[in-house]
């Protein structure tokens, strides 16, 4: 069994629960079902998106720059 394989079996999955309005969770059921994709697999894609899109390491020195600032400001 190669790593990446070994990789993928050791890894679980997770949950994330959080609050939407019913009316917009319904037309997200609703879109995923007329696509054929589960909402979990949906989801899964557009936070795989967002972090492919984002410079992580670019945001955390903001985070931490503003954290400094503010702790100098007090």
């Amino acid at each position: 069994m190669g790593n990446i394989q070994k990789q993928q079996t050791l890894e679980r999955d997770d949950y994330l629960r959080f609050r939407l309005p019913e009316a917009l969770k319904e037309r997200f059921k609703l879109y995923c079902y007329l696509k054929g994709i589960t909402m979990s697999d949906t989801v899964r894609e557009m936070i795989e998106e967002v972090l492919r899109n984002e410079d992580l390491e670019k945001l955390l020195q903001e985070k931490l720059l503003q954290e400094k600032l503010r702790d100098n400001s007090e």
